[in-house]
Protein backbone atom coordinates (compact mmCIF):
# COMPACT_ATOMS: atom_id res chain seq x y z
CA UNK A 1 0.00 0.00 0.00
CA UNK A 2 1.45 3.53 -1.12
CA UNK A 3 1.96 6.03 1.29
CA UNK A 4 -0.84 8.30 -0.14
CA UNK A 5 -3.30 5.44 0.33
CA UNK A 6 -2.39 5.34 3.89
CA UNK A 7 -2.46 9.18 4.35
CA UNK A 8 -6.03 8.91 3.41
CA UNK A 9 -7.16 5.87 5.29
CA UNK A 10 -5.84 7.99 8.12
CA UNK A 11 -7.75 10.78 6.98
CA UNK A 12 -11.11 9.34 6.90
CA UNK A 13 -10.71 7.31 9.84
CA UNK A 14 -10.24 10.90 12.03
CA UNK A 15 -13.08 12.30 9.88
CA UNK A 16 -15.21 8.86 10.88
CA UNK A 17 -14.31 9.24 14.92
CA UNK A 18 -14.90 13.38 14.60
CA UNK A 19 -18.63 13.00 13.23
CA UNK A 20 -19.21 9.72 16.11
CA UNK A 21 -18.06 12.20 18.19
CA UNK A 22 -19.97 15.04 16.82
CA UNK A 23 -23.27 12.44 16.41
CA UNK A 24 -23.17 11.55 20.57
CA UNK A 25 -22.75 14.63 21.39
CA UNK A 26 -26.04 15.55 19.47
CA UNK A 27 -27.67 13.06 21.18
CA UNK A 28 -26.99 13.98 24.34
CA UNK A 29 -28.17 17.26 24.10
CA UNK A 30 -31.38 15.20 22.75
CA UNK A 31 -31.34 12.82 25.73
CA UNK A 32 -31.93 9.87 22.37
CA UNK A 33 -30.81 6.58 22.73
CA UNK A 34 -31.57 5.81 19.02
CA UNK A 35 -28.34 4.88 17.15
CA UNK A 36 -27.24 5.08 13.64
CA UNK A 37 -28.90 2.58 11.41
CA UNK A 38 -26.67 3.15 8.32
CA UNK A 39 -22.99 2.66 7.83
CA UNK A 40 -20.44 5.04 6.70
CA UNK A 41 -18.30 4.33 3.63
CA UNK A 42 -14.77 5.56 4.83
CA UNK A 43 -13.63 5.48 1.49
CA UNK A 44 -16.05 8.08 0.33
CA UNK A 45 -15.03 11.60 -0.35
CA UNK A 46 -14.95 13.27 2.68
CA UNK A 47 -14.11 17.41 2.80
CA UNK A 48 -10.64 18.31 4.39
CA UNK A 49 -9.88 18.00 7.78
CA UNK A 50 -8.47 21.57 7.57
CA UNK A 51 -12.42 22.42 7.98
CA UNK A 52 -13.42 20.60 11.25
CA UNK A 53 -12.00 22.46 14.24
CA UNK A 54 -12.73 21.27 17.81
CA UNK A 55 -15.01 23.96 18.93
CA UNK A 56 -17.65 23.13 16.44
CA UNK A 57 -20.75 22.28 18.22
CA UNK A 58 -24.14 21.18 16.03
CA UNK A 59 -27.20 22.71 16.66
CA UNK A 60 -29.67 20.28 18.28
CA UNK A 61 -32.59 18.96 16.42
CA UNK A 62 -35.62 19.21 18.53
CA UNK A 63 -37.95 16.65 18.87
CA UNK A 64 -41.55 16.96 18.56
CA UNK A 65 -43.29 18.78 20.66
CA UNK A 66 -45.94 17.20 22.77
CA UNK A 67 -49.49 19.04 23.18
CA UNK A 68 -50.08 18.94 26.76
CA UNK A 69 -46.48 19.62 27.82
CA UNK A 70 -46.88 22.44 25.73
CA UNK A 71 -50.16 23.52 27.21
CA UNK A 72 -48.64 23.04 30.80
CA UNK A 73 -45.20 24.68 29.95
CA UNK A 74 -47.11 28.16 28.86
CA UNK A 75 -48.92 28.39 32.29
CA UNK A 76 -46.72 30.04 35.16
CA UNK A 77 -47.32 28.72 39.15
CA UNK A 78 -49.64 30.94 40.92
CA UNK A 79 -52.58 33.50 40.04
CA UNK A 80 -53.30 33.82 36.43
CA UNK A 81 -52.95 37.40 34.93
CA UNK A 82 -55.56 40.08 36.06
CA UNK A 83 -58.10 40.87 33.20
CA UNK A 84 -57.19 44.14 33.21
CA UNK A 85 -53.73 42.99 31.07
CA UNK A 86 -55.31 41.46 28.33
CA UNK A 87 -57.38 42.70 25.80
CA UNK A 88 -61.12 40.44 25.77
CA UNK A 89 -63.81 43.00 25.14
CA UNK A 90 -64.68 45.43 21.92
CA UNK A 91 -64.09 47.75 24.45
CA UNK A 92 -60.64 47.73 24.99
CA UNK A 93 -59.95 47.09 21.13
CA UNK A 94 -61.45 50.26 20.46
CA UNK A 95 -58.58 51.63 23.26
CA UNK A 96 -55.92 51.09 21.07
CA UNK A 97 -53.33 53.29 18.82
CA UNK A 98 -54.08 50.93 15.82
CA UNK A 99 -58.08 50.84 16.45
CA UNK A 100 -57.82 54.66 16.96
CA UNK A 101 -55.47 54.94 13.48
CA UNK A 102 -57.86 53.37 11.43
CA UNK A 103 -60.94 55.27 13.09
CA UNK A 104 -59.73 58.89 12.47
CA UNK A 105 -57.99 57.79 8.94
CA UNK A 106 -60.28 59.20 6.99
CA UNK A 107 -61.36 62.74 7.80
CA UNK A 108 -57.73 62.97 9.34
CA UNK A 109 -56.32 61.61 5.73
CA UNK A 110 -58.73 64.40 4.57
CA UNK A 111 -57.39 67.59 6.26
CA UNK A 112 -53.66 66.91 5.52
CA UNK A 113 -54.52 66.05 1.92
CA UNK A 114 -55.83 69.80 1.78
CA UNK A 115 -53.52 71.48 3.64
CA UNK A 116 -50.79 69.83 2.23
CA UNK A 117 -49.41 68.44 5.80
CA UNK A 118 -46.53 65.79 6.65
CA UNK A 119 -48.03 62.54 8.04
CA UNK A 120 -44.30 61.90 9.35
CA UNK A 121 -43.75 63.78 12.99
CA UNK A 122 -41.46 66.32 13.55
CA UNK A 123 -39.18 66.87 16.63
CA UNK A 124 -40.63 69.52 18.01
CA UNK A 125 -43.89 67.58 18.24
CA UNK A 126 -41.87 64.77 19.49
CA UNK A 127 -40.83 66.83 22.07
CA UNK A 128 -44.12 68.55 22.87
CA UNK A 129 -45.67 65.13 23.59
CA UNK A 130 -43.09 64.01 26.05
CA UNK A 131 -43.63 67.61 27.86
CA UNK A 132 -47.45 67.17 27.87
CA UNK A 133 -47.28 63.11 29.29
CA UNK A 134 -44.39 64.43 31.64
CA UNK A 135 -45.45 67.74 33.09
CA UNK A 136 -48.33 67.91 35.73
CA UNK A 137 -51.53 69.96 34.99
CA UNK A 138 -49.99 72.95 36.85
CA UNK A 139 -46.92 73.04 34.51
CA UNK A 140 -47.73 72.02 31.49
CA UNK A 141 -50.50 75.41 31.93
CA UNK A 142 -47.97 77.53 33.12
CA UNK A 143 -44.70 76.89 31.19
CA UNK A 144 -45.28 74.82 28.09
CA UNK A 145 -48.98 75.96 27.12
CA UNK A 146 -48.26 79.72 26.43
CA UNK A 147 -45.46 78.75 24.22
CA UNK A 148 -46.81 76.61 21.63
CA UNK A 149 -48.13 77.98 18.29
CA UNK A 150 -51.66 76.96 17.39
CA UNK A 151 -50.40 74.62 14.47
CA UNK A 152 -48.56 73.11 16.80
CA UNK A 153 -51.15 72.36 19.40
CA UNK A 154 -53.67 71.09 16.78
CA UNK A 155 -50.54 68.84 15.89
CA UNK A 156 -50.12 67.43 19.09
CA UNK A 157 -53.20 67.03 19.77
CA UNK A 158 -53.72 64.87 16.68
CA UNK A 159 -50.69 62.58 17.55
CA UNK A 160 -51.61 62.18 21.05
CA UNK A 161 -55.14 61.72 19.91
CA UNK A 162 -53.69 58.04 18.41
CA UNK A 163 -51.03 57.10 20.36
CA UNK A 164 -51.90 58.35 24.01
CA UNK A 165 -55.02 60.64 24.17
CA UNK A 166 -54.92 63.20 26.64
CA UNK A 167 -57.27 64.15 29.94
CA UNK A 168 -59.75 67.00 29.81
CA UNK A 169 -57.17 69.05 32.37
CA UNK A 170 -54.30 69.03 29.87
CA UNK A 171 -56.51 68.58 26.44
CA UNK A 172 -58.19 71.79 27.10
CA UNK A 173 -55.78 73.72 27.91
CA UNK A 174 -54.67 73.72 24.77
CA UNK A 175 -58.13 74.77 23.45
CA UNK A 176 -57.30 77.69 25.15
CA UNK A 177 -57.98 81.03 25.00
CA UNK A 178 -60.49 80.10 21.42
CA UNK A 179 -61.97 77.00 22.52
CA UNK A 180 -60.15 75.06 19.40
CA UNK A 181 -56.70 74.49 18.23
CA UNK A 182 -56.30 76.38 14.89
CA UNK A 183 -59.79 75.20 14.14
CA UNK A 184 -59.75 72.10 15.29
CA UNK A 185 -61.45 69.73 18.39
CA UNK A 186 -60.42 66.29 18.97
CA UNK A 187 -61.84 64.81 21.83
CA UNK A 188 -61.05 61.28 22.44
CA UNK A 189 -62.72 58.90 25.53
CA UNK A 190 -62.36 57.02 27.68
CA UNK A 191 -59.26 59.67 28.72
CA UNK A 192 -61.61 62.98 27.92
CA UNK A 193 -65.15 63.54 27.35
CA UNK A 194 -67.27 66.25 25.75
CA UNK A 195 -68.01 69.28 28.39
CA UNK A 196 -71.88 69.65 28.55
CA UNK A 197 -73.17 73.25 26.65
CA UNK A 198 -69.39 73.43 25.90
CA UNK A 199 -69.71 75.57 22.29
CA UNK A 200 -72.96 77.77 23.77
CA UNK A 201 -70.18 78.59 26.63
CA UNK A 202 -67.42 79.34 24.29
CA UNK A 203 -69.37 81.53 21.92
CA UNK A 204 -70.48 83.43 24.93
CA UNK A 205 -67.18 83.89 25.74
CA UNK A 206 -66.58 85.19 22.84
CA UNK A 207 -69.05 87.71 22.32
CA UNK A 208 -68.38 89.18 25.59
CA UNK A 209 -64.53 90.00 24.64
CA UNK A 210 -65.86 91.41 21.19
CA UNK A 211 -67.98 93.74 23.60
CA UNK A 212 -65.45 94.72 25.70
CA UNK A 213 -62.48 95.68 22.95
CA UNK A 214 -63.58 96.12 19.62
CA UNK A 215 -60.03 96.26 18.03
CA UNK A 216 -59.63 92.65 18.88
CA UNK A 217 -59.56 90.19 15.73
CA UNK A 218 -62.22 87.99 15.51
CA UNK A 219 -60.94 84.48 16.74
CA UNK A 220 -60.79 81.71 14.03
CA UNK A 221 -63.58 79.75 13.06
CA UNK A 222 -64.37 76.25 14.09
CA UNK A 223 -64.27 73.93 11.41
CA UNK A 224 -63.62 70.50 12.28
CA UNK A 225 -65.08 68.20 15.12
CA UNK A 226 -63.80 64.93 16.14
CA UNK A 227 -65.61 63.01 18.88
CA UNK A 228 -64.64 59.31 19.55
CA UNK A 229 -65.45 56.69 21.88
CA UNK A 230 -67.64 58.89 24.44
CA UNK A 231 -70.90 60.58 24.45
CA UNK A 232 -72.59 63.25 22.30
CA UNK A 233 -75.57 64.78 24.66
CA UNK A 234 -78.74 65.79 23.02
CA UNK A 235 -78.46 69.49 24.08
CA UNK A 236 -74.92 69.77 22.69
CA UNK A 237 -75.57 68.37 19.27
CA UNK A 238 -77.92 71.36 18.66
CA UNK A 239 -75.28 74.02 19.21
CA UNK A 240 -72.01 72.39 17.09
CA UNK A 241 -71.32 75.51 15.54
CA UNK A 242 -73.00 76.27 11.73
CA UNK A 243 -69.19 76.76 10.44
CA UNK A 244 -68.09 72.77 10.78
CA UNK A 245 -66.62 71.63 7.22
CA UNK A 246 -65.32 68.06 8.68
CA UNK A 247 -67.31 66.45 11.55
CA UNK A 248 -66.84 62.67 13.00
CA UNK A 249 -68.92 60.76 15.25
CA UNK A 250 -66.79 57.81 16.04
CA UNK A 251 -68.32 55.04 18.31
CA UNK A 252 -70.27 56.94 20.26
CA UNK A 253 -72.05 54.99 23.20
CA UNK A 254 -75.64 56.05 22.73
CA UNK A 255 -77.23 57.35 19.55
CA UNK A 256 -77.50 60.74 18.02
CA UNK A 257 -80.45 62.66 16.22
CA UNK A 258 -78.85 62.13 12.66
CA UNK A 259 -82.10 64.22 10.82
CA UNK A 260 -80.91 67.16 12.60
CA UNK A 261 -77.53 67.44 11.07
CA UNK A 262 -78.08 68.76 8.17
CA UNK A 263 -79.80 72.21 9.51
CA UNK A 264 -77.07 72.29 11.89
CA UNK A 265 -74.22 72.08 10.08
CA UNK A 266 -75.36 72.21 6.41
CA UNK A 267 -71.51 73.21 5.20
CA UNK A 268 -70.40 69.66 5.46
CA UNK A 269 -67.27 68.45 3.31
CA UNK A 270 -66.62 64.78 5.24
CA UNK A 271 -68.98 63.33 7.75
CA UNK A 272 -67.54 60.36 9.21
CA UNK A 273 -70.54 58.09 11.67
CA UNK A 274 -68.35 54.64 11.70
CA UNK A 275 -67.81 52.24 14.22
CA UNK A 276 -71.10 53.11 15.53
CA UNK A 277 -73.17 49.98 17.45
CA UNK A 278 -75.92 51.93 17.34
CA UNK A 279 -76.03 52.09 13.65
CA UNK A 280 -74.72 48.30 13.29
CA UNK A 281 -77.49 46.51 14.90
CA UNK A 282 -80.13 49.74 14.52
CA UNK A 283 -83.16 50.33 16.05
CA UNK A 284 -86.57 50.79 14.68
CA UNK A 285 -86.35 54.90 15.99
CA UNK A 286 -82.78 55.35 14.36
CA UNK A 287 -83.67 53.68 10.74
CA UNK A 288 -86.34 56.72 11.33
CA UNK A 289 -84.30 59.61 12.03
CA UNK A 290 -81.83 58.03 9.49
CA UNK A 291 -84.24 57.96 6.64
CA UNK A 292 -85.30 61.75 7.86
CA UNK A 293 -81.58 62.87 7.06
CA UNK A 294 -82.39 65.49 4.40
CA UNK A 295 -79.08 64.64 2.27
CA UNK A 296 -79.81 67.47 -0.36
CA UNK A 297 -79.30 70.62 2.08
CA UNK A 298 -75.51 68.85 1.90
CA UNK A 299 -74.50 70.08 -1.20
CA UNK A 300 -70.52 70.10 -0.30
CA UNK A 301 -70.73 66.43 0.96
CA UNK A 302 -68.26 64.42 -0.72
CA UNK A 303 -67.06 61.79 1.81
CA UNK A 304 -69.22 59.55 4.21
CA UNK A 305 -67.27 57.18 6.68
CA UNK A 306 -70.32 54.42 7.31
CA UNK A 307 -67.43 51.69 8.24
CA UNK A 308 -69.55 48.49 9.96
CA UNK A 309 -72.66 50.65 9.51
CA UNK A 310 -75.61 49.23 8.21
CA UNK A 311 -77.15 50.97 5.04
CA UNK A 312 -81.49 50.76 4.54
CA UNK A 313 -82.49 50.70 0.99
CA UNK A 314 -82.69 53.65 -0.96
CA UNK A 315 -80.07 55.61 1.00
CA UNK A 316 -77.50 55.78 -1.36
CA UNK A 317 -80.24 57.12 -3.85
CA UNK A 318 -81.12 59.68 -1.47
CA UNK A 319 -77.66 60.80 -0.67
CA UNK A 320 -76.81 61.42 -4.08
CA UNK A 321 -80.14 62.82 -5.99
CA UNK A 322 -79.61 65.81 -7.87
CA UNK A 323 -75.66 65.37 -7.42
CA UNK A 324 -72.85 66.54 -9.82
CA UNK A 325 -70.52 63.84 -8.46
CA UNK A 326 -71.92 61.19 -6.36
CA UNK A 327 -71.11 60.97 -2.79
CA UNK A 328 -67.87 58.49 -1.91
CA UNK A 329 -69.43 56.24 1.07
CA UNK A 330 -66.43 54.30 2.82
CA UNK A 331 -67.97 50.92 3.81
Amino acid sequence: MSSSQNESRHVNNLLHTLRGEQFRHSQNLRRSRTHLTSTVDHNSPTLPIRLFTSGYEPLPIPEPADPEQTKSASKCSGPGPPKSWTLTTAKDLHDTPEWRSQALLIILSHLEKEKKLSRVPSLSLLCLRSFALACTGVEFREDVVPYILPHLRRDLIRYTAVHSPLSNAKLYLLFEPEGHADGEIIIVGPSASLRDDYFLREAGHHVQEESWDADTPSPKLLLSFMLVSTRMPASTLLTLPPTLTHLALINLPAPVSLHRLPNICPLLVVLDLSYNQWLTTPSKETLNSLDRVEWTRWSSLCILGFRECFMPDGMLQKMNRGRWDDVQVVQ
